[in-house]
């Protein structure tokens, strides 16, 4: 179950991860490093969602995904309502970290139109990645 609480209520996902057989996933309440430090030593999740745009991009994303790896957390690695220009960042990124074991990349079948072409291919549940370089986004 994903954020079922106030993001700022983490005593209440304490609770809700020590009184529930269900997985709890941390979202909303894990912007920064120092968030996904807190709730593992608090144990007030099960799993973290890491969002690129939400932590500040990929330097900042890696030390959420690093923490969450040593304390033995695996992440899911989610999107806002974002175009593939990003999306193809954060598949990327995906990709290169083994606790990063769920993905919900959905964010460019949102759009009615692509600003750019390249990049990973998103085909039903799977995501293809480019050979080209980089995130393989071309204008």
């Amino acid at each position: 179950m994903e954020q079922p609480v106030h993001y700022a209520d983490l005593e209440g996902m304490k609770y809700v991860t020590a009184h529930t057989e269900t997985n709890i996933l941390a979202d909303e309440s894990v912007f920064s490093p120092k968030d996904a430090l807190k709730l593992i030593h608090m144990r007030a999740c099960d799993y973290i969602n890491i969002k690129l745009m939400k932590t500040g991009g990929i330097y900042q994303a890696q030390k959420v995904s690093h923490i969450a790896e040593a304390n033995g957390i695996e992440c899911m690695i989610g999107c806002m309502l974002e175009t593939k220009i990003s999306v193809s960042a954060a598949a990327h990124f995906a990709a290169s970290q083994k606790n990063i074991t769920m993905v919900d990349l959905d964010g460019p079948s949102l759009c009615l139109k692509h600003p750019v072409t390249g990049g990973p291919t998103f085909e039903s549940q799977w995501i293809r990645m480019s050979d080209a370089p980089g995130i393989g986004i071309l204008i």
